[in-house]
């Protein structure tokens, strides 16, 4: 599952081309192929399931009605006048209910033959199930195998200022698609977990310190590995409004004589690096700066846990209306300051965020951190394809959502207005949930979209080797467009096989068995009847005996039919 808002290139998968499909509940054999190709087998492969329940009921009314006519050589039944209808109609059994019921007229039928209508009905009814449900099986997904030359994976490694900016650069449109594919909402929302506030305490000057929890599980179908779908990455964190970190405020006075307050932090505590200032010279919206952490706890593993901290700069934004959180804590101003109307405004001082986070990667009961996926029994990922992963999702990706999305990280950026913003329907939450929530859609979109970097790009390829040539192992996995349709080659080859094998078992087993005796109710106007070994009387060399009371009968048409009155002597 990849929730993007880009459409794959053409020239970024391959079509015709036999693959592993990965599912939630294991791999799937496939083959990849034009969409129109998928349409159109779709209607053809009903067709077929459509003939091959036709070919079924052949052989299943051939042989019951075979077997019935046998059992019943002598005796008068009231099945006899629907055994023709049986047999003529079983290409359109509801065709055959209709007639039957209509010929009965106002006689009262036997149970036995409502049963047996019943049962017709019954089969009509699956087969035509079996014409609609039966085909989509053939279709999986609208995804393909990756064409591994379409792959570019930037070099994240030893960067300088100007390998900085080019980074910037091509990351910034994908953080954009995974904001984009948030918009799922529900879907979304089921797959990522955040807590409500947690209360922890209180500071001395009665601030309310409080914990929210995260957290979210992607496996390697979601990520589109072809061998390895079960492959889970479970993602857990927890965040700490962090009030120590507070360095006081200055006031600054413009030409205007306007008053402008910052506030400044030592993030992480540490009050020998540069003092961290926010203010409204930050933007008009509020916004929030995201910095990795300087070390690491004990987590599940002693190098799967990391830190990252978000400094909000939400002081002196204006509000209509009020906010008690402790990201948007505001207090009352007159109406005419500011120009605005504005009634509230954001007071400084504002919290910034302490957090840590567990990434721990799960194979057939063995963990590990993505650094070391080849260190896991089983897991024989190429070191290449392991190397990008790592590059890609070695550091919390909820802190590289921050980065590169700037004010379009925080939720509350979305109501703002200019300097305006309504901070009732603001609260650390709500943005802490619109992080998470892309950091999932980026985690999940992490493969797929190593095929959508603008040509061009300036910084060193990881999937090319020094000749320039695709690594091994690197197209290891799907890409999904609605443009290919990635079909069961099981069920590909099983609907056919069925429907020439029941075929094959119709023709002889009506043509060269006793069960052949069945195509003499045919109504084709020619007696019917079900011809029996001859006694001594009959045999070659004899002459027949025939007494007044032993009258040859034959039924033709709607009468009842011979081939169900074999204890007639001939």
């Amino acid at each position: 599952m990849v929730l993007s808002a880009a459409q794959q290139p053409d020239s970024t998968y391959r079509v015709w081309k036999r693959f592993t499909f990965p599912d939630e509940k294991g791999r799937i054999d496939a083959i990849s192929v034009p969409k129109r190709v998928g349409d159109t087998l779709n209607p053809a492969y009903a067709l077929i399931v459509d003939l091959a329940l036709v070919n079924f009921w052949s052989v299943f009314f051939g042989v019951i009605l075979y077997v019935y006519m046998r059992r019943h050589a002598s005796k008068e039944d009231k099945l006899k006048p629907l055994a023709p209808k049986l047999w003529n109609k079983r290409s359109d059994l509801i065709s055959l209910v209709i007639e039957a019921f209509t010929s009965m007229g106002q006689k009262c039928p036997s149970p036995l033959t409502v049963l047996l209508l019943f049962l017709c009905l019954a089969g009509w009814v699956g087969q035509k199930a079996a014409g609609i449900l039966v085909p989509p099986l053939i279709l999986i997904d609208g995804a393909a195998p990756v064409d591994p030359a379409a792959i570019y994976a930037p070099d994240r490694s030893n960067l300088d200022s100007l390998g900085v900016s080019n980074l910037f650069a091509l990351e910034v449109p994908r953080f954009l698609r995974a904001l984009g594919g948030t918009a799922a909402g529900d879907e979304i929302r089921k797959k990522v977990k955040i807590s409500q506030a947690t209360l922890l305490g209180q500071t001395s000057d009665g601030d309310n310190i409080q914990r929210i929890d995260y957290g979210y599980s992607a496996t390697g179908a979601d990520m589109g590995l072809q061998r390895f779908p079960d492959l889970t990455l479970k993602v857990s964190g927890s965040c700490v409004t962090e009030y120590g970190w507070y360095n006081g405020t200055v006031n600054l006075t413009d030409n205007f004589d306007r008053v402008t307050s910052v506030d400044g932090y030592n993030v992480w505590g540490n009050k020998t690096d540069p003092i961290f200032t926010v203010s409204l010279y930050d933007g008009r919206q509020p916004s929030a700066t995201f910095f990795p952490g300087t070390s690491s706890s004990q987590g599940t593993l002693p190098t799967s846990n990391a830190t990252w901290a978000a400094v909000v700069s939400s002081i002196g934004r204006v509000s209509f209306s009020p906010s008690t959180d402790p990201w948007y804590l505001t207090n009352p101003v007159s109406a005419s300051e500011g120009g605005t109307g504005a009634q509230y405004a954001v007071v400084g001082r504002r919290p910034p965020l302490s957090c840590w986070q567990d990434d721990v990667w799960s194979y057939q009961d063995h963990n590990s951190t993505v650094e070391e996926l080849n260190k896991i029994p089983g897991l024989d990922l190429s070191d290449d394809l392991q190397a990008i992963l790592s590059s890609i999702l070695g550091i919390p990706m909820i802190q590289l959502v921050g980065i590169y999305l700037k004010t379009s990280a925080l939720l509350s950026s979305t109501t703002a207005n200019d300097q305006i913003f309504d901070a009732s329907a603001s609260s650390i939450h709500g943005d802490l949930e619109r992080l998470v929530q892309t950091a999932y859609v980026a985690t999940i979109n992490s493969l797929t979209d190593l095929t959508l970097y603008p040509a061009g790009a300036r910084l060193s390829n990881l999937a090319r080797d020094e000749s320039n040539q695709p690594r091994d192992g690197i197209g290891e996995f799907v890409v999904w467009s609605p443009d290919v349709a990635a079909l069961s080659t099981v069920a590909i080859i099983v609907i056919p096989s069925v429907f020439l094998g029941l075929g094959i078992l119709s023709v002889i087993l009506l043509n060269w068995t006793p069960v052949q005796d069945v195509n003499k109710l045919e109504s084709d106007g020619t007696s019917a009847k079900i011809t029996q070994k001859p006694s001594s009387a009959n045999r070659p060399g004899t002459e027949p005996v025939t007494t007044p009371t032993e009258e040859k009968q034959s039924y033709t048409g709607s009468q009842a039919p011979a081939a169900l009155d074999v204890g007639n002597k001939v």
